[in-house]
């Protein structure tokens, strides 16, 4: 449990930045589409080394 707050609080602290200036929003959520593939990388080479250190 105590995992799982801390991955949540890490994954939210984007959310608690505020955007550079020339965007009217708050966050860095409005860069979600540049950063989609880069994210989506680092979860499944976290996910592979996760199934590499469990296996039995």
């Amino acid at each position: 449990m105590r995992n799982t707050i801390a991955a949540l609080a890490l994954a939210s602290t984007p959310t608690l930045a505020l955007a550079h200036e020339g965007h009217g929003a708050v966050g860095l959520f409005h860069h979600l589409m540049d950063l989609a593939p880069a994210i989506a990388l680092v979860a499944v080479v976290a996910f592979i080394v996760y199934k590499r250190a469990n296996k039995s």
